[in-house]
């Protein structure tokens, strides 16, 4: 069976049809034939485990790591950069499509970096040596250097893992201080010149770069709204909080965890520990942040926000699917519209997505 490829979907496989049937093609660009050679069934197509490429595209590059095709983490090295943002962008948008909805605002993109920025890894440790998973399986991939990894975290995991016993690990590294967990409790890091505290087990963005991106993008909404409150939901160790806090905003976090972080990095914040993925009331305030983890927001969460005072809501999200679903959520309740809306390529070189989007409440 020779296809053509047609578009990248979400899972950063190409998708082709032939035969009447679905074809999911990994490590391929739009436009490019290939000639299907084995395939492993899914629910309602069929991925493609072997092929040859017919026709590649122009724009083909060679990948930079020997481990592509083979380490689960990486789904666009054989893309040049600039053609995976705008493939990401087509992902955001038909997002949408499948919720029956348009993109109703023009979708940016704001580039943190393409190698050597993510300072956190979850990491397998198998017989003395890092790796990562082989995708949708359960086999181990050995590597000695990541090229998306800071260098002084490769640095790190090559030292660490000799002395470590199989198993998974969570690295978080701090580029300035050099501290690193699970050595050290806390690690310090530095994010648009403040400084924050993450304690051992805390979430923070995958790179310090990024998060000073995705806080760059909430100064201009709160310059732009001028709140006098700022709700701060999943709001983890305080980043967000920090930065409304410097901006002369009165904040409230919410989060099940790393209150003590909270009250270190956002001294006079207020912080209230509730879980977010239950029924519950919200303070009042005048702009909401949500920064939920990949599944989103459940809807007893987007029923408070429906019914809450606040006229502005800044959405940050990892996930594009779960991200569009909860904003059509909001509309179709008839009240929150988009504004404006920002991928932050936070994951060059891989599929994921992370967006952030301002939403006001429609007026009535």
């Amino acid at each position: 069976m020779i296809i053509t490829i047609q578009k990248i979907i979400s899972s950063g496989d190409g998708i082709g049809w032939g035969d009447g049937k679905t074809f999911f093609v990994p490590r391929v660009i739009p436009g490019e034939t290939v000639e299907v050679c084995t395939v492993a069934p899914l629910r309602r197509a069929l991925f493609v485990t072997d092929f040859r490429i017919v026709e590649a595209s122009p724009l083909r590059q060679e990948p930079c790591c020997p481990l592509f095709g083979r380490c689960g983490g990486c789904s666009f090295l054989h893309i040049p950069y600039p053609l995976h943002r705008q493939i990401k962008q087509g992902i955001l948008e038909e997002f949408f499509r499948q919720q029956g909805e348009h993109v109703s605002v023009p979708v940016t993109t704001i580039e943190v970096g393409t190698f050597r920025l993510r300072s956190r890894a979850k990491v397998h440790i198998t017989a003395g040596r890092a790796a990562f998973s082989r995708r949708a399986t359960h086999e181990l991939v050995p590597f000695d250097d990541c090229p998306l990894l800071h260098e002084g975290l490769n640095a790190v995991i090559r030292e660490d893992t000799p002395t470590r016993d199989d198993g998974t690990l969570h690295y978080e590294y701090a580029s300035r201080s050099g501290q690193w967990s699970p050595r050290d409790p806390v690690v310090e890091k530095v994010v648009a010149g403040e400084l924050f505290r993450v304690s051992r087990g805390s979430f923070f963005q995958a790179s310090e770069e990024g998060a000073a991106a995705l806080v760059a993008l909430l100064e201009e909404i709160i310059r732009t709204v001028r709140p006098s409150v700022v709700l701060d939901l999943f709001c983890g160790v305080g980043l967000f909080s920090r930065f409304a806090a410097r901006a002369g905003c009165d904040v409230i976090g919410i989060d099940l965890n790393a209150g003590d972080d909270f009250a270190v990095n956002v001294p006079g914040g207020r912080f209230l520990q509730r879980d977010l993925t239950r029924s519950l009331s919200l303070p009042s305030a005048d702009l909401i942040v949500a920064d939920p983890p990949r599944v989103g927001m459940v809807p007893p969460l987007i029923e408070a926000i429906a019914r809450h005072s606040a006229s502005h809501l800044c959405y940050v999200s990892c996930d594009g699917a779960t991200f569009v679903r909860d904003v059509v959520r909001l509309a179709r309740r008839g009240r929150f519209l988009l504004r404006s809306m920002t991928l932050v390529d936070q994951f060059p070189f891989t599929a994921r997505i992370e967006v952030v989007a301002h939403l006001v409440r429609r007026e009535t």
